[in-house]
């Protein structure tokens, strides 16, 4: 039997724990979202960039050569994207969801094909896309939120034949609880 003492502590332990926000919960889990945005290099060539997005893809694996790690898939939401509406500091939310816990070293943004169209003649024109895994380190944290946002660059290399446009990532920002982590390029 408990004893006067015993009872008051239990007591108190079960009102502490009760009040206790849903983010200290045993559950495991945290929020990712994930932004795309544009550099403003050769984007104001454009009428309309149209990124038909497949998937997300996340590594939890610390390796040295990025093409042998495993991935964990996403599904991106929206499918597609005007690249031309999110410049500068506008962004788009491409996806966001609950995740397990834990650190992850790397990034994989598929793109299923890019639509594009000129604004000085609106005639449909290639974007080669040289997006491909990117080593980023981050977390999601328990009950915590992280964003990142992936600066994407249209770049026009047409002074360099046979090259034209093309599509890559100029840097990132990675944010924590609403704290910036880091940003490549820094600045």
């Amino acid at each position: 039997m408990l004893s006067h003492t015993g009872r008051i502590f239990i007591a108190a332990l079960i009102l502490i724990v009760s009040f206790l926000p849903p983010a200290l919960s045993a559950d495991g889990r945290g929020v990712l979202e994930i932004q795309i945005k544009d550099h403003r290099e050769a984007i104001g060539d454009f009428a309309s960039l149209m990124l038909k997005l497949d998937k997300v893809r996340i590594s939890p694996e610390p390796r040295l050569l990025v093409r042998q790690v495993s991935w964990r898939e996403l599904t991106p939401s929206p499918a597609a994207v005007d690249l031309t509406q999110y410049v500068g500091k506008k962004a788009v939310r491409i996806f966001r969801g609950e995740l397990e816990t834990g650190a992850f070293d790397a990034l994989d943004l598929r793109i299923k094909s890019i639509d594009a169209q000129l604004k000085k003649n609106r005639r449909p024109t290639a974007v080669k896309n040289t997006i491909g895994p990117v080593k980023i380190a981050f977390q999601v944290p328990l009950g915590g939120e992280t964003l990142l946002v992936i600066d994407l660059v249209v770049t026009d290399l047409s002074d360099h034949p046979p090259r034209g446009y093309e599509l890559g990532i100029n840097g990132y920002e990675l944010y924590t609880n609403g704290k910036l982590i880091g940003k490549i390029p820094p600045g």
